[in-house]
């Protein structure tokens, strides 16, 4: 039997699925907070941010963004490799540095195309684990929440604490 139900409480969610798991391991169960999908898009744009793309993993989200490498001390001068950050974000692809770009275009996947007959790509989707990113350097990144707020403000956020789970006491 399919049920869906619409959970507004990101815990309630988590708790439907984890009590739903338990009671029957075999079962394929998704449980998801309409709130917490809608989240990330919503808080980058308040951040002045476009999000481009969001897709669910597991109790989280996957945020999909542009970023101009410039001013951020967490990709500049950094190799890709060094420029990743483990649950926080990966560099998916880089724009060639010294490129024409128009100051004002908002960070978007607007333009980024394939090479086509003789055109030069915007972006390399295949770049160099050495190559290092340089300020007139634009990243397509694959971001958490977490990691997009470390990106763009430069700081760590106060580690969450968990609620442990007294098992009904």
């Amino acid at each position: 039997m399919r049920v869906v139900m619409r959970l507004y409480d990101d815990d309630f969610a988590a708790t439907v699925q984890r009590t739903l798991r338990a009671s029957y391991p075999d079962a394929l169960t998704r449980s998801r907070s309409v709130s917490a999908l809608a989240a990330p898009s919503f808080a980058a744009a308040m951040m002045g941010r476009h999000v481009v793309g969001v897709m669910p993993v597991e109790r989280g989200s996957l945020l999909f963004t542009v970023v101009d490498v410039a001013g951020h001390p967490e990709l500049e001068g950094r190799s890709v490799h060094e420029a990743f950050r483990k649950k926080e974000w990966r560099v998916l692809a880089v724009g060639f540095a010294g490129e024409q770009q128009e100051p004002d275009t908002p960070d978007t996947l607007a333009g980024l195309r394939l090479d086509r007959q003789g055109e030069r790509p915007e972006f390399d989707w295949r770049p160099a684990h050495g190559r290092v990113l340089r300020a007139g350097d634009r990243v397509a990144l694959a971001t958490t929440r977490r990691g997009l707020d470390i990106l763009m403000t430069g700081m760590q956020p106060h580690p969450t604490r968990r609620r442990r789970d007294t098992g009904g006491r």
